[in-house]
């Protein structure tokens, strides 16, 4: 029986990647690196800012590209999901919610005030900074585990991602894809995710709960 759930928060509760790649590129081109396409840039989302930077222009000053990306971003208006943060109030009714992400809180906490999301709805909200290890490392889910007091099978991790699927599974710990990110249902079943454990979005979750408990 699932207990908690956790929910990843970029592509998942809020629309991200469509706004914020064009920033990384355009970032990216101030900094002289190479125009990296968009599709490549967003595929990155969910992992620690080390990882894009070396994996597609082999960059290592991490700190200049943040302070530049940082200030981009937040002088954008980012949305949630359509239906999203009504789904996450009706949620909360019946099991302890949390956030995890790999994005940092510089940007993370003023995007969750943007789209009056209550911090009131979770048990903990981690960003980059709140754990030692980042998705798809399965480590990322043992401080979670250990503040909830749950067995792993009890909790259910909600994401747009491969990394978010990889972390999950190697954690033991029940997993859902949506759709909203940038990852196909092709992709998810690759790893073994079943087509009814696949969700158009978010609000597809609470019908999925009443199949599944």
């Amino acid at each position: 029986m699932i207990k908690a759930i956790i929910l990843d928060v970029d592509d998942t509760i809020i629309d991200f990647s469509k706004i914020a790649s064009k920033l990384y590129q355009e970032t990216a081109l101030e900094l002289g690196l190479n125009k990296a396409p968009i599709k490549k840039i967003s595929r990155y989302f969910g992992t620690p800012h080390s990882k894009m930077l070396k994996e597609i222009w082999n960059y290592n000053n991490e700190k200049k590209f943040e302070n530049i990306i940082f200030k981009k971003i937040n002088r954008k208006k980012f949305k949630a999901f359509s239906g999203a943060l009504k789904i996450i109030k009706l949620l909360h009714k019946k099991y302890t919610l949390a956030l995890l992400s790999s994005k940092n809180k510089k940007i993370m906490n003023p995007q969750l005030k943007q789209i009056n999301l209550s911090t009131s709805l979770f048990k903990f909200i981690y960003s980059k900074q709140d754990t030692r290890y980042n998705k798809p490392d399965p480590r990322v889910f043992s401080k979670p585990i250990k503040i909830l007091k749950l067995k792993p099978q009890e909790i259910l991790y909600v994401g747009d991602s491969i990394f978010d699927c990889k972390a999950a599974i190697k954690a033991k710990i029940n997993f859902v894809a949506v759709l909203t990110g940038h990852y196909t249902r092709d992709e998810f079943k690759k790893y073994k995710i079943k087509n009814n454990n696949i969700l158009k979005s978010l609000k597809q979750l609470p019908k999925w709960l009443e199949k599944n408990e």
